[in-house]
This record gives C-alpha cells, structure tokens and sequence, in this order.
C-alpha cells in the first residue's frame, strides 16, 4: 500500500504516543503526503492523557486529526480533511530516532494523576495466571449458558412453531400435489412419517435441507455471534492471548493461537482464514490443523447437542473431553515432530471498554449474512447429493465396502457410511443423519468424535488449501484421518468393555 499510494493516513494510538510516532517518523522519511489520525481520543481522556494537538501539528508539520472509530467521532473531519495531506518538513538523524520521538512527546503530552478504575483493576486481573484462570472459566461458562440459553428459546418459540404450524403445511400441501411419493416428491419433501413430516429426519430439500440450517443451526450461530462479538469489543481476546501463552507454546504454537480457535467454534471457515495473524508458517499449520481435528463449528455442536443429549450429560462429556484431550495431544506431537520453533507473543492489549451498541450490532449482522450465504447453500446441496447417492445405491456400495472397517474397527452401523460421505459437505448434516439410525451410546459418541475429527467440511477445505498449498493441506488431511480412525477404534473399545 506505501509504494502504490497517494496519501498516507497514518492512525496513531493517542493513548501510547511514542509508541506511535516511531512508526510516524519512519513514514515521514518517504516524503508521501500524509495526515495523522490521532484515534482513541476518548480513552486518552479517561487515562488522563493530554495531548496539544496545535503544538503536534506544528512540530511534525503534518495535519492532525482526534477521532474515535468506533463511534464516528471525527472521522467527518478527518475525510475533509484528506486534501490538506502534505509532505513534512521535519528531520531528523536515524539513530537519534528514538531521542527524538522522546522529546516530541515531552513536548506535546501531559499525564494527570488518576486512580485504576475498576475496568483497569479487572483487566490486570484477567492477565495473571491465579485471578486470570478464574475468569477464563468463568466467561466460558457464562459464554456458553447464554448461547444455549438464546438458541434454545428461538428454536422452542420461533422456529420451531413456525416450521410447524406454517412451513409444515405449505409442504404437505405440495406433498399431496406430487403424489406423496416418487423421485421428485423423495427429493423435495422427503420421507414422510405416518403422513406428517419430521423435519429432522424426512431429508428433503424443503424440509430437512432448510430445518437444519435455520431452525438448528442458525439460533445457536446468532448467539455465539453476540457473545464473540461483544468479547471482541470489550478487549478481553488479547488478554485471553496472554494467560493461554504458555499452554499454546507446548502445543507449538502462541498465544494469539486461540483465537482462531474461538472463530473456528462458530464456523472453522473464519477460524482458518485468522491463523494469518500467526507470524510463522510452522504455526499456522498446527493452529489450523488442530482447528479442523479438534474444534467443531457451532452448527455441528449444536447438532452433538442434539444427538448426543437424549443419551444424557455423560455422553457430551465424553465427547467434548475426548476431543480436549486430541487437542491437546495432538498439538504436543506436532510440536515435536514439526522442525523450528514457536515464536513469542507479541500483542497490544487495549484497556476494557464497554461495546459501542452500533457497531456490535453491524457487526452480528454481517457475520449471519455470511453464515446464512455459506451455510445454506451447501446444506441444500448436501441433502441433494445423499438423496441422489442413496437413490443410485452408491451409499449402500459404500457400506458394504468399508463395513469392516466402519462395522469392525469404529463399531457403527453400515448406513452410518452416508453421513460420513456427508460430511465433506457439512459436518452439521451429517451429524443430524445419525439420529434416525437409532445408535446407542457407544455410537453415539464414537460417531461424533469422528465426525468431528476426520475431514474439514469442503468450504473450510478449500480454505486451508488456498491458505497452505497442496502438500501441507494433503499432510494435514492425513493428520485428520489417522487420528481420527485412531480415536474412534480406541473409544469404541474402551466404551464397549465399560
């Protein structure tokens, strides 16, 4: 961007000025005309941070602007603005860049005395490991109540009635028209049950193909969605960063690593495409391959949730255990097996701030318009794809090929073969195929462990290909399926001697 244009606007920090004006004066050696945005005025404010815009500008002979982005706060005046970019014509002798930016900031900044406040007070407690691990869980806790709390309530209120009492009718009234039976009628409507549809197992394109994705899924995404968002926006990720570091440096990796495990937890697609905020190669690969092995995305947890809750807590402990513990594991062998080493974390952790309403509300919004295109299409075509396998018999060729190893090693029934073809689709589907096949509790939690960890849903397939290449993404792929092969054969074992 610095060689191809035409107006530098150089965003500094105003609560860490000489931080900031390394970079300014570095920029001023170019001789691009620029302006300066001197962003976080607010919270300058609040930590008592005085800066003399006037002498700023007069020194550094460069327009300079307050604003606050996340409110819009000057961001009007710094666009008109724009034109009054110049050249500066400040110098100085690089070595003595450090001396210099010393007394800029003597010059122009003052610091009055204020007491921590209790955001400040939180915000070093959540960075040390005694008082920081307490809250960790605490958050996880609260995170995960609320997202079961709003998914729950609209799939029992809204969805769910809507699906039945409006969509179902419109449905069956097309299944009377279609004969109620056939090719066409199987594809579109599905299978009815007792002449009535069951959204969760009739595997049509308008029943189960739509059910799924805004009926099961979307609830649990819209609410994982709001509480992302406002973590995000309150400034307690980076601190999450710091107090996982030294976890996240065993399994080969930093702590900003996390996060893209976080993103993954609402969909693994955005959760790959943040391990570019790793610095190193060797990193990224361990963070985005544990992230497909170990790391469902909310629509296929929602999804276990469903399938896995009639056989009890127990068994969604097994599974969210077992998947912890691969994560961890796994994330131990490649560290020691991958060559190099794991650079250290080096972040900005920003004060606690309250969410700007606005701006976390734009941001949900955009993040479901994304879900909805991504999630929807594929799920249809998914639906579409099993229906034409099953009516050509090519599922049921498949299930006769790898029963003995689906039968034999995992201890599934053959017609599980079909939500494992599935789930190169969508992990979400293919789950919701397990639940009409009646399997039991070892089944259960063999199935979901394995579908979790086998093979990236195509979508976030195509990103870790994009992202790393042919030969990572095949290296990868093998780490997936090897592992989960592994896990599920000792999980049916040991859960068939207890």
């Amino acid at each position: 961007m610095l060689q191809e244009g035409d107006v530098i606007l150089n965003v500094v920090d105003s609560t860490n000025l000489e931080r900031s004006l390394n970079l300014t004066l570095q920029l001023i050696k170019r001789q691009t005309p620029m302006l300066i945005a001197l962003n976080l005025w607010d919270e300058a404010g609040h930590t008592g941070v005085n800066i003399d815009i006037g002498k700023l500008e007069k020194i550094l002979d460069l327009p300079c602007i307050p604003t606050v982005a996340v409110t819009g706060q000057g961001i009007k005046d710094l666009v008109l603005r724009v034109p009054d970019a110049r050249t500066s014509s400040y110098d100085y002798d690089e070595a003595e860049r450090w001396h210099d930016v010393g007394n800029i900031v003597e010059q122009v900044q003052t610091i009055t005395h204020r007491h921590h406040t209790f955001l400040e007070t939180l915000g070093d407690a959540s960075i040390r490991p005694r008082t920081g691990i307490p809250i960790c869980i605490m958050v996880l806790l609260m995170m995960f109540e609320i997202i079961r709390y709003i998914g729950e309530g609209l799939i029992t209120f809204v969805l769910d009635p809507f699906f039945e009492s409006i969509w179902g009718p419109v449905v069956l009234r097309l299944s009377g028209l279609l004969g109620g039976e056939g090719f066409l009628h199987d594809l579109l409507v599905g299978k009815l049950t007792e002449g009535s549809i069951n959204f969760g197992e009739s595997f049509g394109l308008l029943t189960t193909g739509l059910y799924v994705p805004l009926a099961a899924v979307l609830p649990y995404v819209f609410a994982f969605y709001i509480v992302l968002s406002f973590l995000e926006d309150s400034g307690y990720l980076p601190r999450l960063a710091v107090l996982m570091d030294t976890l996240m440096h065993r399994l080969g990796m930093h702590g900003m690593s996390i996060i893209p495990m976080l993103l993954g937890l609402g969909c693994n697609v955005p959760g790959a495409l943040a391990t570019r905020i790793i610095e190193s190669k060797r990193q990224r690969f361990i963070a985005a391959t544990l992230m497909a092995v170990a790391v469902p995305c909310m629509a296929q947890l929602s999804m276990v949730v469903a399938l896995a809750g009639d056989h009890g807590a127990s068994a969604l402990l097994i599974i969210f255990g077992s998947l912890f513990i691969v994560w961890v594991a796994l994330g131990y062998v490649l560290n020691r097996v991958l060559g190099g080493e794991s650079t250290e974390i080096l972040i900005d952790i920003p004060p606690y701030r309250i969410p700007y309403f606005p701006g976390l509300v734009k941001k949900i919004w955009m993040r479901l318009i994304w879900f909805v295109r991504e999630a929807v299409p594929w799920v249809l075509f998914g639906v579409l794809i099993i229906n034409v396998l099953y009516i050509m018999g090519i599922i049921a060729f498949l299930a006769k090929f790898t029963q003995p190893l689906v039968k034999g090693l995992l201890g599934l029934p053959p017609e599980a073969v079909g939500a494992l073809v599935v789930g190169f689709l969508r992990k979400d589907v293919a789950v919701g195929m397990l639940k009409p096949l009646g399997l039991s509790f070892t089944q259960v939690i063999v199935a979901s462990v394995v579908l979790t960890m086998y093979f990236p849903c195509v979508a976030t397939f195509t990103v870790l290909l994009k992202e790393f290449g042919v030969l990572d993404m095949l290296r990868a792929a093998g780490i997936m399926v090897i592992s989960a092969l592994f896990v599920g054969t000792v999980l049916n074992l040991i859960l068939t001697v207890l």
